[in-house]
């Protein structure tokens, strides 16, 4: 008895942080990105640039193209930073110290590595792409963009989930960044079938996939790529276990609820252990208000020898957690203002 063909050939290419060579479905956002970099071709600064969307919408992928592009064609240098990693100034700074081998600059001193990061970029154009920048403490990420934006001719591209760590930001350090902000919203349908359709022609077995299942696996994602490319990706390896030549759609429906998990461990992994222990909470009760949710946090904190944050900090981090859609909440029909909280079904 012979073996099944295998369907899927290139299973890097099913990988969502692979980069093809040309992105799709973003040919706008990558002309305005380029735009803002541009001057590095003539060897001056590029303008700052603020990438802001949902997760799942492509960010990341286009930095890490452009960054590509530019070394390539105009050999202007630059560097990925996850501010998720790195998340204060100072791991930033030994980051790009480590990641351009600057020799001389081993001292445990910000400012030292700072000044010899100044005279080793000098007026060369250089990008400084800092992905996850809502991740750092604000001081820390004040202190990251404070520091960075106006070295020499460094152009900094910021990646956030929203807009709201720009508007939030110090006036000073916001004028002096002055950035170019460019929204991604989530993908349309049929851009996500496009994208599906440029991985499977790479990644599976001819005949092993057809243009219907790839249109049911877009429709499910809602609009994100890093949940379309799991789905895509589980199904494949579905059809595999069965032992099928074709990707079909009980093998899509049936790799779709994990792939819909990424979503919300990818953005409850970005928060801190705080924000984390709140979503528990309210993810324990069916709904809860604010005043409740407030004394079941304190109690927790006392349980687990753990400090409190502050009632203002409390409120900022629910905040959070109602801007990525991991709380909801309604008004109580209460007098004053108090808050009822639910989990998200995402």
């Amino acid at each position: 008895m012979t073996e099944a063909r295998p369907i899927i050939i290139n299973p890097e290419i099913l990988n969502e942080t692979y980069i093809l060579a040309n992105p799709a479905a973003r040919e706008a956002h990558l002309e305005e990105l380029l735009h803002c970099l541009k001057p590095g071709f003539d060897r001056k600064k590029p303008m700052h640039a603020w990438l802001f969307g949902e997760p799942g919408t492509g960010k990341t992928l286009l930095v890490k193209h452009v960054l590509r592009k530019m070394s390539k064609e105009a050999q202007v240098g630059g560097i990925y930073i996850n501010c998720w990693e790195q998340n204060s100034f100072y791991s930033v700074l030994d980051k790009l110290v480590r990641e351009l081998r600057m020799l001389g600059a081993e001292k445990l001193n910000a400012s030292f590595k700072l000044e010899r990061l100044k005279t080793f970029i000098g007026n060369r154009p250089f990008i400084i792409a800092l992905d996850e920048i809502d991740k750092p403490k604000r001081e820390e990420r004040d202190s990251i963009l404070y520091n960075l934006c106006n070295i020499g001719n460094v152009g900094l591209v910021c990646v956030s989930n929203s807009r709201s760590v720009l508007y939030s930001m110090d006036e000073r350090i916001k004028s002096r960044l002055n950035a170019r902000q460019i929204e991604f919203r989530p993908y349309a349908h049929e851009d996500l079938f496009f994208i599906l359709k440029q991985r499977a022609e790479l990644a599976f077995s001819p005949c092993s996939w057809n243009e219907v299942t790839l249109r049911k696996v877009a429709e499910l994602a809602e609009g994100d790529a890093r949940v379309a490319i799991q789905t895509l990706k589980n199904a494949a390896y579905n059809a595999e276990k069965d032992a099928g030549k074709t990707i079909n759609e009980k093998h899509v429906k049936d790799g779709f609820p994990s792939a819909k998990g990424i979503k919300k461990t990818y953005l409850l992994d970005k928060l801190t252990s705080r924000h984390r222990m709140l979503y528990d909470i309210v993810k324990a009760r069916r709904e809860i208000n604010s005043g409740e949710l407030w004394k079941a946090y304190l109690a927790r904190c006392r349980a687990e020898n753990k400090p409190a944050i502050a009632l203002r900090t409390f409120s900022e981090y629910m905040n959070r957690l109602i801007e990525l859609d991991l709380v909801r909440w309604d008004r109580a029909l209460v007098r004053g203002k108090v808050r009822v909280f639910k989990g998200s079904s995402i």
